[in-house]
């Protein structure tokens, strides 16, 4: 009987074993949607926020030129992936033109080791990046590419003026 039971646990050791797979690896990412918008400050306030004097991203991946302005044109890139699932080191390349230059700007953003599950990214030109009030302007043109530790490009997505 112990032969049977000790047999029977091996195997179900085994086979547990055997179905842990590993996380496939990503090879592309689709970004579905980029909504661009001026945001302020207030519109990341939490709740423990005001308890700890600390900012709270909670559930969102908030990546800015300048981390200590909050006021800026944001980009929120929507994924078909979740972000915590993109390799460590990833980064993700911005591209702009902007009313005040005519030469292309280009920002790499990296994405942060601790990220939660969301397949949203807060991209934001804040501080000396983006020195104008809501409404005062807005880049002409912009293009996104997030590319792994590698320099493998796993997606790209771009404004319809980008190409122009």
């Amino acid at each position: 009987m112990r032969i049977c039971l000790l047999s029977l646990l091996s195997l179900l050791f085994l086979s547990a074993c055997a179905s842990n797979k590993k996380p496939e690896a990503i090879t592309s990412v689709e970004i579905v949607e980029i909504l661009p918008r001026y945001m302020v400050e207030a519109q990341f306030k939490r709740i423990r926020e005001y308890q700890t004097g600390a900012e709270h991203m909670g559930k969102r991946v908030i990546i800015r030129t300048d981390p200590q302005e909050r006021d800026g044109y944001y980009f929120a890139l929507m994924l078909d992936t979740k972000v915590n699932k993109l390799p460590q080191g990833t980064v993700i390349i911005g591209e702009f033109y902007t009313a005040t230059s005519a030469e292309k700007q280009e920002i790499v953003f990296q994405i942060p080791a601790k990220r939660p599950k969301t397949d949203t990214v807060f991209i934001g030109l804040t501080g000396e990046n983006w020195p104008y009030k809501a409404g005062q302007k807005v880049p002409s043109a912009w293009k996104f590419t997030i590319i792994d530790p590698n320099q493998v490009v796993l997606g790209s997505e771009q404004s319809y003026l980008w190409q122009m």
